[in-house]
C-alpha cells in the first residue's frame, strides 16, 4: 500500500552496510580463488553486486531527496526506482554466470583444497551479511530501493550459511557434486528475488495503478461522496514506490457547484484516508461525459458494477 509521503531513508546505515559488503567481497574472492570452492566464489560476486546495488541505493535515496524544479515538478523520487530495477537486473546477470559456471563443474569437477580457509573466509561473510541485515532491517519497508538492499543481504546471509553446510559436508565425505548444487541454489534465490523486484519497478516506471490500490473500488469510493453526480478520466499512477497519485473529472449539478471547495475537500480526505493517495488532482465539471471507454464511469457505470 502507498503512502501520503516517504519515510527517510538513514545514508548512515546504508554506508556503513556497503563497507562491510566491500570487506566481504575481498574476503570471498580471495578465498575463492584459492581453494577453489565456486559456491564460495559465487557468494563473493554476489557480494560483488551488492556493493553496486547499495551504491546504486545509496544515490537513489540522495536522488529522491532533491527537491522539485520546474524541469521535474514530482522530485526526482523515481531516481530510487530505476536504481532498484538496475541492482535488480545485475543480479539476474550474476545468477547466470553462477549458472554457467555450476555447469562447468558438473561436467569437469574441480578439487577443492584448504577447507578451513574457505570455512574461515565463509564465517567472515555470514558475520558481514548479518550485521549488514541488522542495519537495513529497519529501512527495508520505506521505498522498494531499501527493500531491494535488503532483500540482496538477506539472501545473501542464507547463501552465506548454504556455503559452510557445504564446506563441512566436502570436508566430511568427500562430496564435490554439492558444491555445483549450492551454486545453483543461490542463483536459483537470486532469480527468485529478483523477478519480484523488476516486476514491481516496472509497474511503477510504466505509471501502473499501485499494488494494494484496486482501480473500481476508488471509483466507486469517489461516486459516493456526497455531491458527485458522474465520474470520468480517473487516473492512478505510481510517483515512487511509496507514493501514490490520482487525477479525474468529476461531475455536479450546476446548483452545486458553488460546494466544489467542499466536495473537493472530502474527496481528497477519503483518497487519503482510505487509500493512502496523497496527490489527488480533482476537476469539477458540470456537463456528463458523453465518453464510452472503460477509463470512462458515470453513476450508471457505479450501479452496473456493484450489481
Amino acid at each position: 500500500m502507498m503512502h501520503g509521503h516517504s519515510h527517510k531513508v538513514s545514508r548512515k546505515r546504508l554506508f556503513w552496510t556497503i563497507i562491510f559488503n566491500i570487506g566481504i567481497t575481498v574476503a570471498e574472492i580471495i578465498g575463492g580463488l584459492i581453494t577453489g570452492y565456486l559456491a564460495l566464489l559465487a557468494d563473493a560476486i554476489h557480494n560483488l553486486s551488492d556493493v553496486a546495488a547499495l551504491g546504486l541505493a545509496w544515490l537513489g535515496v540522495k536522488g529522491a531527496e532533491l527537491p522539485a524544479t520546474k524541469k521535474s515538478t514530482y522530485g526526482y523520487k523515481r531516481i530510487e526506482v530505476m536504481a532498484a530495477f538496475i541492482s535488480a537486473v545485475s543480479l539476474v546477470v550474476i545468477a547466470v554466470f553462477i549458472l554457467i559456471e555450476a555447469y562447468k563443474r558438473f561436467i569437469d569437477p574441480h578439487p577443492i583444497g584448504q577447507p578451513g580457509l574457505f570455512l574461515t573466509v565463509a564465517c567472515i561473510g555470514l558475520v558481514g551479511n548479518v550485521l549488514s541485515i541488522w542495519l537495513l532491517h529497519s529501512e527495508k519497508g520505506k521505498s522498494l530501493n531499501m527493500k531491494t538492499a535488503f532483500l540482496h543481504m538477506a539472501y545473501d546471509a542464507l547463501s552465506s550459511v548454504a556455503v559452510i553446510a557445504g564446506g563441512i559436508v566436502i570436508i566430511l565425505t568427500g562430496w564435490l557434486t554439492v558444491d555445483v548444487v549450492l551454486s545453483t541454489i543461490i542463483a536459483l534465490m537470486i532469480f527468485w528475488s529478483s523477478w519480484a523486484v523488476i516486476k514491481e519497478a516496472v509497474l511503477i516506471l510504466i505509471e501502473a495503478v499501485p499494488s494494494g490500490v484496486n482501480f473500481d473500488d476508488v471509483a466507486r469510493a469517489i461516486s459516493k461522496v456526497d455531491g458527485v453526480k458522474d465520474l470520468h478520466d480517473l487516473h492512478i499512477w505510481s510517483l515512487s514506490s511509496t507514493e501514490a497519485a490520482l487525477s479525474c473529472h468529476v461531475c455536479v449539478e450546476q446548483d452545486n457547484f458553488n460546494s466544489g471547495p467542499r466536495i473537493t475537500a472530502e474527496i481528497n480526505r477519503m483518497l487519503a484516508e482510505e487509500f493512502d493517495i496523497g496527490h489527488p488532482t480533482v476537476q469539477l465539471e458540470v456537463e456528463k461525459c458523453m465518453r464510452g471507454d472503460l477509463l470512462c464511469f458515470n453513476s450508471e457505470d457505479m450501479e452496473h458494477k456493484q450489481e
